[in-house]
């Protein structure tokens, strides 16, 4: 046997943790799926590369032909349409190519974990260069999601100056918005991406430790960065475009990767058996989504579980107000199918007539009045394009995937190879640095004790000086009295404050501390070109999914 380190048996344990409480439930499925995520690299690559070539049918080749039309859209729309990005293009048609994928919104300036999905999935593909079979990196934008995402429309920059620690770059909101889709969002103004810039500039101002050097190497990768963001929002035409060509333009020129990208709003014509099939197996669907929901719940994981979602169908309606809404299957009475239901925004009816019992067909020009609930999309790109591998996140796109195992079971519909990153990136840029010299300077160790010790000192406190004030009334005409006790409450009121004062700023350290940062504070920090060149040299070098990555 090799030799193993500490850090790979520790980045093996925090790897299998994400996944403890779904192991706890003892449901053998559940277990075996789990098993099949591979945690290390190399046998990543070496799995998806014993990955059986997929069998192509004419349905299946008609479909890539229609995900390649929506790639080329965007690339051409986007300006990457470059050497290697067209080169991709030109497999997808290919019978034997295997398509890796990972999916997000295209949020506000975009936090890490969503670049090094990217990463990662590039790099795995570079080491399958030399297998006979093709592989293709492609990124889904999930572009009809709702505006009312905090991730969407806050960019979160760490920052003690700020009142909580974290300085937010927001895109503004209201009720008229928050249930608009992105896709059919404005993108900002050009005043509005002006002031951003000038919140980052007075961000990067403000910090007094950085030497004339360093900031001025901040402002320049600011500046580069920022060519990339107004040159996105010119050619832009919706909230989603803007922020999904600023991720296109650093990966596809600035980093010269090869990963594609597509709107999902683009996939109804590849789409639409799967739709159909759908709607034809509406009840099997349901019921083994409440099945499986209510199996989880009765285990207390309720990520990944919607509210509602084993009461309507797995299909949004599209509502011409930029909304959408959810939908449920009525059968009339004469024995016609429908999609109806009401738009979440403007409180519309909608109605889609999609056939009869016995043979459910959308309309092909009525594609784009319907779009997939979360747990359809990967049995959509499992069926429709017979996709290899899977890549998600930590947070709510893992809990759907493990919930809708037993839907996609039972639909009878196999699942694709489940990828996972789930390390932590470890590095000091400029506001970090200025959070932890707080922590320090106040001699620290450990941050949650001390915030607990101290929150308990406080009420201390609180009890100390309520019975002061309460005395207060009573010794008033007692001068002598009076003096010792307001000199014993001024005493501690002084404490009190100074005490909540340390509170708050240790408070706001941590937060900035803790904070999932936006791409920009990399950006600043690293510059463009470095970060890419990090992510993908520390995942080889670990060699593992769990273990944090340590960025110099």
């Amino acid at each position: 046997m090799g030799h193993i380190t500490t850090t790979a048996i520790d980045g093996q344990a925090r790897f299998k943790s994400i996944f403890s409480k779904y192991l706890e439930t003892g449901d053998t499925d559940i277990e075996r799926f789990i098993q099949s995520v591979p945690y290390k690299f190399d046998n990543a690559v070496k799995v998806i590369d014993n990955i059986q070539s997929p069998n192509l049918d004419k349905e299946t080749l008609s479909n890539r032909k229609y995900l390649r039309e929506a790639i080329y859209s965007f690339h051409n729309k986007s300006g990457t349409l470059t050497s290697k990005v067209k080169d991709q293009i030109n497999l997808i048609e290919s019978e034997k190519l295997k398509i890796m994928v990972a999916i997000h919104q295209p949020n506000l300036f975009a936090f890490s974990g969503v670049f090094k999905k990217i990463v990662m999935l590039e790099t795995i593909s570079n080491h399958l260069e030399k297998s006979d079979v093709p592989s293709l990196p492609l990124f889904l934008i999930i572009d009809h999601d709702f505006m009312d995402d905090s991730w969407v429309h806050v960019a979160k920059l760490p920052s003690i100056r700020n009142s909580s620690g974290i300085l937010d770059i927001r895109y503004p909101m209201n009720n008229h918005k928050r249930w608009k889709l992105i896709c059919k969002t404005d993108p900002p103004t050009h005043s509005l991406v002006n002031y951003w810039e000038n919140q980052v500039y007075a961000w990067i101002k403000k910090d007094k430790s950085l030497s004339k050097e360093n900031r001025k190497r901040t402002y320049n990768n600011l500046e580069e960065f920022w060519g990339i963001v107004e040159a996105s929002l010119s050619s832009s035409k919706n909230f989603s475009e803007f922020n999904s060509y600023i991720m296109a333009k650093m990966i596809n020129k600035v980093w010269g990767y090869k990963t594609l990208f597509v709107n999902m709003s683009d996939l109804s014509p590849a789409f639409k058996n799967g739709y159909n099939f759908l709607i034809s197996n509406h009840d099997i669907y349901l019921k083994s989504l409440e099945k499986s929901e209510l199996f989880f719940r009765n285990h207390g994981i309720y990520k990944g579980i919607s509210s509602n979602s084993s009461k309507y169908s797995p299909l949004w309606l599209n509502c011409s107000c930029g909304s959408k809404g959810y939908s449920i299957v009525k059968r009339d009475n004469s024995g016609n199918t429908n999609l109806i239901g009401r738009c979440i925004s403007c409180k519309k009816d909608l109605l889609l007539k999609v056939g009869e019992k016995n043979n459910v067909s959308i309309p092909t020009d009525r594609l784009g009045d319907v779009s997939p609930r979360a747990i359809p999309i990967l049995l959509l790109l499992s069926r429709e394009l017979e996709i290899s591998s899977y890549l998600t996140g930590t947070g709510g796109s893992l809990g759907y995937t493990i919930i809708g195992k037993k839907v996609y079971d039972d639909l009878k519909i196999k699942m694709p190879l489940l990828l996972l990153w789930a390390s932590k990136d470890v590095y000091k840029g400029f506001a970090q640095k200025e959070a932890l010299r707080v922590i320090q300077e106040n001699g620290i160790k450990d941050t949650s004790r001390f915030l607990i010790d101290a929150n308990n000192k406080n009420h201390d406190f609180e009890n100390k000086i309520k019975p002061l004030i309460s005395k207060r009334n009573q010794v008033y005409k007692n001068n002598d009295a009076l003096k010792n006790l307001l000199e014993e409450l001024l005493a501690y009121k002084k404490e009190q404050r100074s005490l909540k004062a340390l509170i708050h700023n240790v408070e706001k350290s941590n937060n900035a501390l803790t904070l999932k940062s936006c791409i920009i504070d990399y950006i600043v920090n690293f510059g463009m070109e470095d970060i890419s060149a990090m992510w993908s040299g520390s995942l080889i070098k670990n060699n593992d999914f769990g273990s944090p990555l340590v960025l110099n």
